[in-house]
């Protein structure tokens, strides 16, 4: 067993539980709203946005086209959207280096944080949701949380991956001078599709 896998096995041996560690009730957390609205307003502040079908009827593929009209490699892991390459086919970070679009669902959202959660039941590699240069996540509206509060003692999903990713938009830097750049690290677009 390599040092890696030790310490990872370590780490998952002694991970604490909720039961040792419990949160103050819900209802003393502060903003308790989850909606839609809260969701898209703080999505936005941090650079993320809202695809819409711009027609009745538009289906996904569509919006994607027009939202992203030169990509070429669009890779769904949804069946929502057909996409040009196979998901199958992304087993290592340099097949995901190719994408132009990567399509995914979140099981959940954050209102306050304008987040969507990932893990390794939605990404067939970690890098998956990373590596590509945009992003388009469908949500069910249904499936927002208020903040991280209700989000660790509502959702099993938080506690039981092994990995997971909170994103809030798409990746951003900005240096001393104020100066933001988006999609230095990661994504350079992040897009929500509400079921």
């Amino acid at each position: 067993m390599s040092s890696r896998d030790e310490i990872l096995q370590a780490l998952r041996a002694n991970r604490p539980t909720p039961e040792n560690h419990p949160l103050p009730p819900v209802v003393t957390l502060g903003d308790m709203d989850a909606s839609r609205e809260r969701f898209i307003t703080s999505l936005k502040i941090l650079g993320g946005d809202v695809l819409e079908p711009a027609t009745p009827g538009e289906t996904l593929d569509e919006a994607i086209a027009r939202r992203h009209p030169d990509a070429k490699v669009i890779c769904s892991n949804v069946p929502e959207a057909r996409g040009t390459l196979p998901v199958e086919k992304i087993r290592t970070p340099q097949d995901a280096a190719m994408i132009d679009v990567t399509v995914v669902r979140a099981p959940f959202g954050i209102a306050e944080m304008g987040s969507i959660f990932l893990s390794e039941a939605q990404l067939p590699i970690n890098s998956f949701a990373h590596l590509g240069q945009h992003i388009v996540v469908l949500l069910a509206a249904s499936e927002l949380t208020a903040n991280m509060h209700t989000t660790y003692q509502q959702r099993p999903e938080f506690r039981s991956a092994n990995y997971g990713v909170l994103m809030s938009g798409p990746s951003a830097t900005a240096d001393i001078q104020g100066v933001l750049i988006r999609g230095a690290q990661g994504v350079r677009s992040l897009s929500v599709w509400f079921t």
